[in-house]
């Protein structure tokens, strides 16, 4: 069952990146929690598995008499939940809480990836490779059918952009090497320089850099110079696609991140929170690209989610990592030099593949004599708690989830009546999501341009007036949304309320620093 769960998972997560929305998000991360957290903690239940054998991290008690050595207590673990749970808190106390705490089950969902697959076997590893591996090909066949069949030159596959795509490749291009399928690796190249992208390449650089600092000392230079002139050459052609537009705006997006960071040290803004929070910290008459991202995947997750979170997700890495062996771990060093200046992991596909590449087999637990009925009682009852968090963490998922399908649906029927210019059906649905979301600040945003809109086709001061106390609200609960500020400002200018005016001025003022 295992096998299976984590199989889908690979398989499909990639392939559906480009239609990823909420309800797609909800599917994949209730599919994991609920069968995964089934398959785990069934089996510490009863010392084994329904389906024959205990969970490889999960010890039976012949394995570990005397002592509970389960998931849940295992070290490497602790640090997992540790940031998950400072994450959480972050997400829990952000200014723009109700914007960001769906956003937090991705980052859960991946840490949970990384825990169950570091329970598979090396046959049953076999198998998740596999469906990873036709979700490269799905990838790879789709990026070539972009490039040479459309013609396109922003080629991206179903991974949002080329950024992603080129971290997906990296990815796999040492699995499709380990996999010894060199059809896959040939179009994994073919899709990277495609992909123009000079992350791409200077991760490619460091990664060949550490390979060739442990696999050449032996040998010598002498022996290895078509390594080293391939990698000379790697480096130039890294060093030519670099745009220098394209590093003033990504200094700009860091300068923001720190910001944030300086301003909210210890838990951040929340995760996912740079696209909201991002006009704020980079001027309102801001110059250059716009982003929902970073461009760095350290300092975006140091801004969103804090320090505490940030120090125990490093923790959590670097002791997953020092246990990867093999071209796999080439493939980690790429996906993280990649993140120094590209935003590749902040994708949710991507993430989950990191956090599956990274996972490594359960430590193995020796051997002792005879069962203990004083641990298996504790087993038992850490097994039943463990599965009671499981439980929760599933319904918390469907409650978030059953709200968040009906909000977005009276949100659709209330643009669709909007642009229908039937006003008064508007409201009502916008009342009614109101009334579901009160800490949501799209909808009094929503709620006032739509009364705005009603206000000036009639010429109607009250209604004007009942828009602005709608916005005003949408800015209390959202600061750093600069579409509401240019709302009331132009409300305020169309109703020549210019002391309102220039008390918004200086309120915008003091947040658009």
């Amino acid at each position: 069952m295992l096998v299976f769960i984590l199989s889908s998972f690979l398989l499909l997560a990639p392939a559906l990146q480009g239609i990823w929305d909420f309800q797609t998000q909800f599917v994949f991360e209730a599919a994991v929690f609920l069968t995964g957290g089934f398959w785990l903690f069934s089996g510490g239940l009863a010392g084994r598995s329904p389906w024959g054998r205990a969970p490889r991290c999960f010890p039976s008690v012949e394995q570990s008499p005397g002592r509970v050595d389960a998931f849940l207590s295992e070290k490497r673990n602790i640090p997992l939940f540790f940031a998950a749970f400072f994450s959480l808190l972050a997400a829990v106390l952000s200014p723009v809480r109700a914007l960001v705490v769906p956003e937090w089950w991705t980052f859960a969902a991946g840490i949970f990836v990384m825990i169950l697959a570091g329970c598979l076997k090396a046959g049953e590893r076999r198998w998740t490779d596999l469906a990873l591996r036709l979700s490269a090909w799905f990838i790879a066949l789709l990026s070539l059918y972009q490039a040479f069949i459309l013609k396109s030159s922003d080629i991206s596959a179903s991974l949002t952009n080329p950024n992603s795509l080129s971290l997906f490749t990296l990815l796999l291009l040492p699995m499709a090497i380990i996999w010894k399928d060199f059809f896959l690796a040939g179009a994994l190249i073919i899709s990277l320089v495609w992909t123009q992208s000079a992350a791409a390449l200077l991760a490619l650089l460091v990664a060949a850099g550490v390979y060739a600092r442990d696999n050449m000392k032996a040998e010598g230079v002498r022996r290895n110079w078509p390594v080293l002139l391939l990698m000379s050459v790697v480096a130039v052609l890294a060093f030519s696609q670099l745009e220098f537009r394209s590093l003033l705006d990504r200094l700009g997006w860091w300068r923001a991140a720190l910001k944030m960071f300086a301003e909210r040290p210890a838990l951040g803004f929340g995760p996912g929170s740079f696209a909201y929070v991002y006009p704020a910290y980079h001027g309102y008459q801001s110059h250059g690209l716009s982003t929902i991202y970073v461009h760095n995947y350290y300092l975006e997750f140091l801004a969103e989610n804090g320090f505490f979170a940030f120090a125990f997700w490093g923790w959590a890495v670097a002791s997953r990592f020092k246990d990867v062996c093999g071209l796999r771990k080439y493939a980690l060093i790429a996906a993280l030099t990649h993140s120094l200046v590209d935003f590749g992991l902040a994708v949710p596909a991507n993430f989950f593949v990191f956090c599956y590449l990274l996972s490594g087999p359960a430590p193995q637990v020796s051997s002792a004599a005879g069962p203990d009925r004083t641990f298996t009682r504790d087993i038992k009852k850490t097994s039943a708690a463990a599965a009671a968090l499981a439980l929760a963490c599933f319904a918390a998922l469907c409650a978030v989830f059953s709200s968040q399908l009906k909000l977005e649906s009276l949100r659709a029927g209330a643009l669709t009546a909007l642009f229908a210019e039937d006003y008064s059906r508007a409201e009502v649905l916008l009342e009614e999501a109101a009334r579901l979301a009160p800490g949501n600040p799209l909808i009094p945003r929503l709620l006032g341009q739509v009364r705005m809109r009603s206000g000036l086709a009639k010429k109607n001061t009250g209604r004007l007036f009942a828009a602005a106390a709608d916005l005003e609200r949408a800015v209390i609960m959202d600061p750093y949304n600069a579409g509401v500020w240019r709302d009331l400002e132009g409300l305020y200018t169309a109703v020549g309320e210019k002391s309102l005016l220039d008390g918004l001025m200086k309120r915008r003022a003091e947040v658009f620093r």
